[in-house]
C-alpha cells in the first residue's frame, strides 16, 4: 500500500515534486525503484536531506524495505548504502553538500531530497536555498540527466521551490508536467480508506490535521482572506521581498486592501531587506516607520487584508512578523 512511481515516470520528468499525505508510502515507493534500478543495472543515488543532524537515523534506511527482497544483503557504512557489499548510494545534507564539489557520481541516476518542504519548528531554509540545490544537483550529475524526487507531506504550497519555479497545483487533477518540472498530490484511496477506519483516524475526522494527515489537504494553507481585487481600486504602494513583487491595492468604497501580483511603478515600491534593494526600490529598515506600511500592518491585523492567492497570503504573514520584530 504504498505510492506507485510508474506514473510520474512515464512523464520522463528531470525534477520530480511528489506531495502526499503523511505515511502515503513516498520515499518506500522511492527507495524500492532505486534498489530495483542498482539490481537491474547497477545504477546508484544519492538520498539528500536538508541538514547533517536529518541523517542521524541513516542506519535504518532500509529497514522497512530489506523484508521485500530475499537473498539480499542491505547495510549502511558512513555515507554510503551498501547492497550485496557493493555501494549503491549516497547520502549528503544540502546544508554540506559544496564540500563534495571535487567528488564524482558517474553512476548516480536518481536523487531523493526528501521533506523538501519544511514545517513550522527548529528547522529552516537556507539562505539561497535553491540556488544551493542547483549547484549540489550539478555536482552530482555534471552532463547528465539526473532525475530528482523531491518529497514532502502536504504541509504548504509556499516554499522556495515552488516559487523559484512558479510551481502550481494541479486544478481538477492529481498531476501535472511543464518545462521538465513535474508536482504530484499523492492520494492513495486504499490507504485512505484504511487509515479512516483505524481508531487514530476517526479521532480526527474533520479535523484540520485530519484532513491533512488522511485527506492530504496542505495544513498550514487555508481559504480564510483569499479574494480577488475589485476592479475600482487603487494602488497605494509596492514591496519586494525574497525577490517576488506584490502590489497593495485600497478600494475606498468598498473598504477593503487587497495585496496582488499587480504592482506598477507610479507608487512606491519599497525593499524589505538588504538583498531585494534595487536602484528601482526604497529600502525601509523599520517597517512601520512608514505611515503606509502601518496602515497596511493595522489593517492586516484587524482582518481587513484579502490576498490574491495563498502564496501572497503565506509570504504577508511573514512580513507581519518581520515587522513585529523591530
Amino acid at each position: 500500500m504504498y505510492w506507485d512511481i510508474s506514473i510520474s515516470l512515464s512523464y520522463n520528468a528531470l525534477f520530480n515534486f511528489i506531495v502526499g499525505n503523511r505515511g502515503g508510502g513516498k520515499t518506500f515507493g522511492c527507495k524500492k525503484y532505486v534498489i530495483d534500478k542498482f539490481l537491474k543495472n547497477g545504477d546508484q543515488f544519492v538520498y539528500l536531506r536538508r541538514y547533517k543532524t536529518e541523517l542521524r537515523k541513516k542506519k535504518t534506511f532500509f529497514e522497512d524495505i530489506k523484508e521485500f527482497y530475499e537473498n539480499i544483503e542491505f547495510k549502511v557504512q558512513g555515507n554510503e548504502f551498501i547492497i550485496n557489499n557493493t555501494v549503491s548510494g549516497y547520502c549528503m545534507s544540502l546544508s554540506t553538500a559544496k564540500v563534495e564539489k571535487s567528488v564524482a557520481f558517474p553512476r548516480v541516476r536518481t536523487i531523493i531530497f526528501d521533506e523538501f518542504i519544511l514545517d513550522k519548528g527548529n528547522y529552516h531554509y537556507l539562505s539561497d536555498e535553491v540556488v544551493n540545490f542547483l549547484e549540489c544537483y550539478e555536482t552530482i550529475a555534471r552532463t547528465r540527466d539526473v532525475k530528482v524526487y523531491f518529497l514532502s507531506n502536504a504541509l504548504t504550497i509556499t516554499n522556495p521551490y515552488f516559487l523559484y519555479f512558479n510551481i502550481k497545483i494541479p486544478y481538477n487533477t492529481n498531476i501535472s508536467c511543464k518545462n521538465d518540472i513535474l508536482i504530484e498530490l499523492v492520494k492513495n484511496n486504499e490507504f485512505i480508506e484504511m487509515k479512516k477506519n483505524t481508531r487514530f483516524g476517526k479521532l480526527i475526522n474533520n479535523t484540520d490535521y485530519g484532513n491533512y494527515a488522511i485527506e492530504n489537504t496542505f495544513l498550514r494553507d487555508t481559504k480564510t482572506f483569499i479574494e480577488k481585487k475589485t476592479g475600482n481600486c487603487d494602488l497605494i504602494f509596492s514591496f519586494t521581498y525574497k525577490k517576488n513583487t506584490f502590489g497593495v491595492w485600497r478600494s475606498f468604497n468598498v473598504g477593503k486592501i487587497w495585496v496582488s501580483s499587480d504592482f506598477n511603478n507610479e507608487r512606491p515600491i519599497f525593499a524589505l531587506t538588504k538583498d531585494d534593494h534595487t536602484p528601482n526600490t526604497l529600502l525601509i529598515n523599520n517597517l512601520r516607520s512608514s505611515r503606509m506600511f502601518k496602515t497596511f500592518i493595522d489593517n492586516y491585523k484587524i482582518g481587513n487584508v484579502y490576498f490574491e492567492n495563498q502564496n501572497i497570503k503565506n509570504i504577508c504573514y511573514e512580513v507581519v512578523k518581520l515587522a513585529s520584530i523591530y
